[in-house]
């Protein structure tokens, strides 16, 4: 077993009883890539990687996020040494493929799919020692025929058992058309004895709905069991099922289902802790239901986020965290719902969790240990995760505050900066451009110096989608206190330009700021470069543009240690005619280069 720490880790000796999340770390190569869970609370994996063992032999190597130790482990699974009595039952010779569906630290959980005639005849349970590096007995799960297959329910919340069903349509082709009962049944994870079983009978209808993807939900304790019927609007519109998609509640102890009314595309879905509701949210209608498990009804129904990928628990179950696609709706939050109402108890703005962006689709977000513990990827310039890396924020027992304590390189600074600049543009009516924001670019619509104090350019516009006229756009530059109040504001037209469309800004050491205002002597041509500085009160110390004739565009504005300004763009010489062009500007304004590509 290799252990793999990278991380910056801040230590927090005791989690607040309320108040906001907290960035403890960063995992800034680890792959993220197809990412899931391996236990309840531990692990969860985030890479796979065959490679050479001894001689030319490859094996598996299995990379895991450890939510107690806070750090990667690396372990291999040398499924060259499977068996040769297993692999004549899986009706192979050769090394198998292998489906781990648990790891504690020390023993995987594989199912693996016995073949005949090349096709999937039977599933079996096996586990693999690493402290014996033994392989225990092959374990029958389930035969796979024309009426009859498995489905993973997953494991339960204490990390006791694996649970799986075997899905049965008596017509036939059940892969295609679907299954009318489930037979439930768990393996021990620690003596794999199969010690429960139950039917369950799903709702008669022309067409059969399936069971929402990936693993089903578990209560806190282990002894409820959500399973969530999929439906959507595609399926409704076309087959309209009758009855309409349910959440079947399986009490595991007593062997008993109770039937609900669900939702379209029910994706949050989360247990109270006392096992007294279950709350399901719909990533298409953006609706909420709670049901009253003791009561056995439907009791609260209300509005949520749109677009909801997840619903995930915090530490003391009195709240909710939603997480939801904001590329494709807004708020750009992430909300905190409370159980006892469904009503909002504060908003997290996403770029708080993921810096430089307010546009996400969430997938690959994990809780650990009773959900004290986030571990959430990096996401690329569109908002889908990253290849690699990940932030580790701790969770107070319940989350009451939109702030995220802590930070690393600046961005949780520069993220709340974005987030009270974003707010005040908001409220002012500035105009700015929605995109991601780099936090080590030193030019930006929106910018944090070293004492928190915030600097953003927008633009003021009387103009609409069906009223325009030239001349009724004018670019300010604001500064902000750490707090968010407003400092200064500046409009800085210009004579001899008649529209304005935003720029970048960029923080001084003494306390002022530099623009780059784009800058039009007529909306149907070319903006022309403007670069203007400002003192700490908000004075105009100087306003250079590059005239000439020939409109030189700048692409990119970088400030060097001795406060120059390099530029890089285009000369236009002509219609879209263009030439690479760059400049140089002193501290003071003056030009020290200004070339074009020959």
């Amino acid at each position: 077993m290799r252990t793999c720490i990278a991380a910056l880790v801040l230590l927090w000796s005791q989690l607040a009883v309320a108040g906001g999340l907290r960035f403890a770390a960063e995992f800034p190569e680890l792959p993220n890539a197809n990412a899931r869970k391996l236990s309840a609370q531990r692990f969860v994996l985030v890479s796979v990687e065959w490679r050479p063992d001894t001689g030319k032999t490859r094996m598996p190597y299995y990379q895991f996020f450890d939510f107690k130790e806070r750090k990667a482990v690396e372990v291999p699974l040398p499924l060259h040494e499977f068996p040769q009595a297993h692999l004549q039952v899986l009706g192979t010779r050769t090394p198998p493929m292998a489906h781990v569906v648990h790891f504690d630290g020390q023993v995987f959980s594989l199912t693996l799919n016995a073949s005949k005639n090349h096709e999937a005849s039977a599933t079996y349970f096996c586990q693999y020692d690493t402290r014996t590096n033994r392989f225990s007995e092959l374990v029958y799960l389930s035969p796979w025929d024309d009426t009859r297959h498995i489905e993973d329910i997953g494991f339960d919340s204490t990390d006791e058992y694996f649970y799986f069903a075997i899905g049965a349509n008596p017509a036939g082709n059940v892969i295609k058309n679907g299954y009318t009962s489930l037979e439930l049944n768990r393996i021990h994870l620690r003596n794999r004895e199969l010690d429960w079983k139950m039917k369950v009978d799903l709702p008669k209808r022309a067409r059969p709905l399936k069971l929402n993807s990936g693993p089903q939900l578990f209560s806190r304790d282990g002894t409820k069991l959500a399973l969530v019927e999929y439906n959507d609007a595609g399926i409704q519109r076309d087959d309209k099922p009758n009855p309409p998609e349910q959440v079947l509640v399986v009490d595991i102890p007593s062997k008993t289902v109770d039937a609900y009314p669900s939702l379209l595309t029910a994706y949050g879905q989360v247990f109270s802790p006392d096992n007294r509701y279950l709350i399901l949210g719909s990533n298409e209608l953006g609706r909420m239901i709670r049901i009253d498990l003791e009561k056995k009804k439907l009791d609260l129904e209300g509005p949520g986020h749109k677009r909801v990928d997840r619903y995930l628990p915090t530490p003391s179950g009195k709240s909710f965290l939603v997480f939801s696609n904001t590329k494709l709706t807004s708020p750009k939050t992430v909300e905190v719902r409370r159980v006892s109402d469904l009503k909002l108890q504060t908003s997290i703005p996403v770029r708080m969790v993921f810096p430089g962006t307010d546009a996400v689709v969430p997938s690959g977000i994990f809780s650990g240990l009773d959900g004290r513990m986030l571990l959430i990827p990096y996401v690329d310039k569109k908002g889908w995760s990253d290849r690699k890396g990940w932030r580790l924020y701790e969770v107070p027992d319940d989350v009451t505050s939109p702030e995220v304590d802590g930070g690393s390189g600046g961005d949780m600074k520069v993220a709340q900066g974005v987030v009270l600049g974003k707010q005040y543009a908001d409220a002012n009516h500035l105009l700015y451009e929605d995109r991601k924001e780099d936090p080590n670019a030193s030019f930006s619509q929106f910018v944090v110096n070293k004492t928190g104090d915030i600097f953003l350019i927008g633009t003021l516009s009387d103009n609409s989608d069906d009223d325009y006229k030239v001349g009724r756009t004018r670019p300010v530059v604001a500064k902000l206190g750490p707090d968010g109040r407003p400092k200064w504001q500046r409009i800085l037209v210009k004579k001899g330009f008649l529209d304005y469309e935003g720029g970048q800004v960029a923080a001084l050491p003494d306390g002022g700021c530099v623009a780059d205002v784009v800058s039009y002597v007529h909306p149907g041509s070319h903006p022309v470069t403007r670069v203007v500085r400002l003192d700490a009160q908000g004075k105009v110390l100087w306003d250079y543009h590059f005239g000439g004739g020939r409109p030189r565009i700048g692409d990119r504005y970088e400030l060097l240690p001795d406060l120059s300004i390099s530029i890089t763009g285009r000369l236009y010489e002509g219609g879209e005619k263009y030439r690479p062009w760059k400049a140089l500007l002193d501290k003071n304004g003056k030009v020290l280069s200004d070339e074009v590509a020959p």
